[in-house]
């Protein structure tokens, strides 16, 4: 009984995602906590270079990077379907870049919220530097084709998020998991 009822939840779901405009792919799940890290699999991601002797990872987000989640996506992941894994320790390093054809985005580290994201989540970034300029505003936040660099260190261990501060974006699915760790290797794990 209960196998059928996920199934219809999942069925309505995917169907409510398609009336919106967005594709069987891009369901969101109701809120973190219902990811499934079992059905993780780490990735080769090439937008993740690490260099483990001098504890540094540097990251290549581009903003809307193709249409999954209607473009408000990073790399091509939304609604916490990717997750960043690093080191405590570790200095990182963001290059992000938008390519979002229709708007501007913003990238910050977050904790992340344990039901759904606030429409408006504060823009403080959890790590000194960990956020992009102007992270909520629409007109002045990384626009189409610009780019920007992060710096910071990933000091405390813990289950945050990389997530787009633009009011309605992060509730819309653009997040996607980052965990810093005690001790292990950098690296990108994906549940699609």
């Amino acid at each position: 009984m209960g196998r059928i009822t996920g199934l219809t939840t999942t069925l309505g779901i995917a169907l409510h995602a398609l009336a919106c405009g967005g594709e069987a792919g891009d369901v969101p799940p109701e809120s973190p906590a219902t990811q499934t890290p079992a059905s993780a699999t780490p990735i080769a991601a090439d937008w993740l270079q690490a260099d483990t002797a001098a504890r540094t990872v540097t990251l290549t987000i581009v903003a809307g990077q193709d249409a999954t989640n209607n473009n408000w996506n990073f790399n091509g992941y939304a609604n916490g379907n990717a997750t960043v894994t690093v080191p405590e320790g570790f200095t990182v390093t963001i290059n992000f870049s938008n390519q979002d054809p229709n708007m501007a985005h913003s990238i910050g580290v977050s904790l992340r919220p344990t039901g759904p994201w606030s429409a408006t989540p504060d823009p403080t970034p959890v790590f000194a530097g960990a956020v992009s300029s102007s992270p909520t505003s629409m007109t002045d936040a990384t626009l189409v084709g610009e780019t920007e660099t992060l710096t910071f260190a990933a000091t405390t261990v813990g289950e945050y998020a990389l997530v787009c501060y633009v009011p309605g974006h992060a509730t819309s699915g653009m997040w996607i998991n980052f965990d810093v760790v005690a001790g292990g290797e950098p690296g990108v794990m994906s549940v699609r």
